[in-house]
């Protein structure tokens, strides 16, 4: 397993936007699963109800993907940025404050300029929601 900053240092997102606090583990090419220990003090959680939006689920499974993809293919994917081109996704239940939830997404198939990934967040034994996901890695433009 990378270190935190290692593998963070391969994603494009950063606080508050980066939906996943660890890796557990990852199988370059096959699955990766990732962790988001939800708090109230989480600037998307809705403040009167504790709510994690449904769709920052769904964010998550976007740069876990990008994060398997990384791994798998560290050097054609060094100058690129995932951008998701499909989602097909399905919710059970809601994530709330307090809870940590485990994003696991295997590779449908990926190749060195994107993938299809299939992706569940759950939360202990509950399904919270389920994704099939596309993206197409494209060139990251020159820094200014």
């Amino acid at each position: 397993m990378r270190e935190t900053q290692e593998w963070r240092d391969l994603l494009p997102w950063r606080h508050p936007f980066l939906m996943i606090d660890r890796m557990v583990e990852c199988h370059p090419n096959e699955r990766i699963l990732t962790a988001k220990r939800i708090s109230i003090g989480d600037p998307s959680v809705s403040a009167d109800e504790g709510y994690f939006p449904d769709v920052l689920l769904i964010e998550a499974f976007g740069q876990t993907a990008a994060l398997l993809f990384r791994l798998s293919y560290p050097d054609q994917s060094a100058d690129t940025l995932p951008m998701l081109g499909y989602v097909r996704a399905s919710w059970t239940k809601a994530a709330r404050a307090g809870d940590e939830v485990f994003f696991n997404v295997r590779s449908v198939k990926m190749t060195s300029n994107g993938g299809v990934f299939a992706a569940q967040a759950r939360r202990d034994t509950d399904l919270l929601a389920e994704a099939e996901l596309a993206f197409q890695a494209a060139p990251a433009e020159p820094a200014p």
